[in-house]
């Protein structure tokens, strides 16, 4: 816009001026104004300060304090717009301090946008880091009692040997081979969160963590270091999890003793306490994987694992009648093995067991031995949980021939028969049986041999059939057995014939048919199983018993 002064006589002939035409200007009159006369040919002295105001680019205009902790609404704020923060708080996003500047850089529009929204920092509170400013970088020299780990010498050297746990707060690891990283203590883990220790990356940054309380940032965003503001100087007691390391004594003066991050493979164990578990080597792990170590389950059994390469195993049939050499396909109840020296198989057939007498035992596990101390790698640990022998959790060394301990092998899998005939097995003697011999037990020899049958003559026992509704008492037997079945109408006793009168060998089978209870009792003080009674409650339930001539036995 010109603005042009002409001679005052002429002054009645210039036209007002447009944006096309030059001319004069005139301030418009109040009626004008009120009236809303064309700005244009009539400037009201608002309309000029609105034009002047617009023609000024960058202007800040002071709008006072704001309270961030609850701030005042400012969808309208317009550009330029300044607040000094008198109440810290967090506000769009973004963390303000006292005296943190608030500034519009762009009409909102009736809308909140963050990004309209510039901080100014004015917080730098910390001067100084160890007497430094800038971008400070710390060093071990620059925090009071912390010692510089070395890096050279040997473990050897020290005194004493680090067997514990816990990472020692004293001492010296002045004379240590290479340099001791980090600990797995959870107040001194390498990380991020409260207590860690922090960690360069691989370019040598810091991770991300808050830095609010370092100094001397670009952006100030530090209040303080360790509770302190100005120039701060830094001692171990301020940094919380960070002991200090000594750098003189010997491991003996410490409480505690730190341990090493990896097993040792060569020396000797003879130094430790105790002995060590099973490691956790891939080829010493525990379990039922190629090359692990096998380890008795809560039952003292072996888990569930391919057997199918041992050897000298007691059996590989699953029953009698898998032998290749036992027929049993005519069997019915109470026959025993004969042996049929024109077939050269063990049959099924009647026998008396009066020949058959006394009872097996058990053979004895031996308790005990010796194991040498070895140097080098450890044999298997003696620590209760790991000890070798046939108890629950225990692991499982092979004997002295190279064979498995006595233990439970229900669970094996893939076992090949390695039995073929009767004789194969361990505790049977029958290898020239004669015909129609049968299998008898030796209590001296403990083993089942092949002997001729004698008494009985496989007569058939008497069978009683009967509907009682009262107890019954059995009379004195004929034979050397005798069946009884019984539908009774009412729960009733069986009194059972004086055993030193039916005589050692002889048998009574009992059914129950009903839903009523038996109640099997026997004549005195003669017990069955040690008890003073035995009861049939469930219906087509039965029982067989045989006698020693002294007492009752379930078979």
């Amino acid at each position: 816009m010109s603005v042009s002064f002409l001679p005052p006589p002429s002054a009645a002939s210039i036209p007002d001026a447009t944006e096309l035409v030059s001319g004069k200007i005139r301030i418009a009159t109040s009626a004008e104004a009120t009236a809303g006369t064309n700005d244009l040919t009539a400037m009201t002295p608002a309309k000029t300060k609105s034009v002047v105001d617009a023609a000024v680019v960058g202007g800040v205009t002071y709008q006072g304090t704001f309270d961030a902790s609850s701030p005042a609404d400012l969808s309208n704020a317009e550009k330029g717009d300044l607040y000094i923060i008198s109440v810290a708080g967090t506000y769009q996003g973004q963390t303000w301090a006292v005296g943190d500047h608030l500034l519009i850089n762009t009409d909102m529009g009736g809308t909140l946008d963050p990004a309209k929204i510039d901080k100014v920092d004015n917080t730098d509170s910390v001067t100084s880091v160890a007497g430094r400013t800038g971008a400070v970088t710390l060093s071990t020299a620059d925090i009071s009692g912390l010692a510089t780990v070395a890096s050279t010498g040997a473990y050897s050297d020290l005194t004493g040997a680090p067997t514990l746990a816990t990472v020692a707060t004293t001492g010296a690891y002045s004379d240590l081979s290479g340099t001791p990283t980090l600990g797995t203590a959870a107040t001194e883990d390498v990380g991020t969160l409260a207590g860690n220790v922090v960690q360069l990356d691989g370019t040598a940054k810091l991770p991300a963590v808050d830095g609010s309380q370092l100094t001397n940032l670009p952006s100030a965003p530090v209040t303080s270091v360790a509770g302190k503001t100005g120039a701060v100087t830094l001692v171990a007691g301020d940094i919380s999890g960070l002991a200090t390391v000594a750098t003189t004594g010997a491991y003996s003066d410490l409480t505690g003793t730190p341990t090493l991050a990896t097993v040792a493979t060569t020396g000797a164990y003879s130094d430790l306490t105790g002995t060590p578990t099973l490691g956790t080597a891939a080829a010493e792990d525990v379990g039922t994987s190629a090359g692990n170590v096998v380890q008795l389950d809560g039952t003292a059994k072996l888990p569930a694992v391919d057997g199918s390469q041992l050897t000298n195993l007691p059996s590989g049939a699953s029953t009698l009648g898998a032998l290749t050499d036992v027929d049993v396909t005519g069997v019915v109840n109470t026959n025993v093995l004969k042996y049929n020296s024109t077939s050269g198989d063990w049959e099924d057939g009647a026998v008396a067991y009066s020949e058959v007498t006394g009872t097996p035992t058990l053979a004895t596990v031996a308790t005990t031995g010796a194991y040498s101390d070895l140097s080098g790698t450890p044999t298997l640990g003696t620590v209760a949980a790991l000890d070798v022998g046939t108890s629950a959790n225990n692991v499982v060394q092979l004997n002295g021939s190279a064979q498995l301990p006595a233990v439970d092998g229900s669970l094996l899998t893939g076992i090949t028969a390695t039995v073929a005939a009767l004789n194969d097995i361990g505790d049977v003697s029958a290898a020239t049986p004669n015909n129609g011999d049968v299998i008898a037990y030796n209590s001296t020899s403990g083993d089942w041999e092949a002997t001729a049958q004698s008494g009985g003559g496989g007569s058939a026992p008497s069978v009683t059939v009967s509907s009682p509704s009262a107890d019954q008492t059995l009379t004195s037997p004929s034979g050397i057995e005798e069946v009884y079945i019984y539908t009774p109408s009412a729960n009733i006793n069986v009194n059972l014939v004086a055993a030193a009168t039916c005589g050692s060998g002889f048998k009574y089978q009992i059914k129950n048919r009903s839903t009523n209870t038996l109640t099997i009792d026997p004549n005195g003080a003669e017990t069955i199983d040690g008890s003073a009674t035995f009861a049939i409650a469930s219906q087509e339930a039965s029982v067989t018993l045989i006698t020693d001539g002294s007492n009752w036995f379930i078979i």
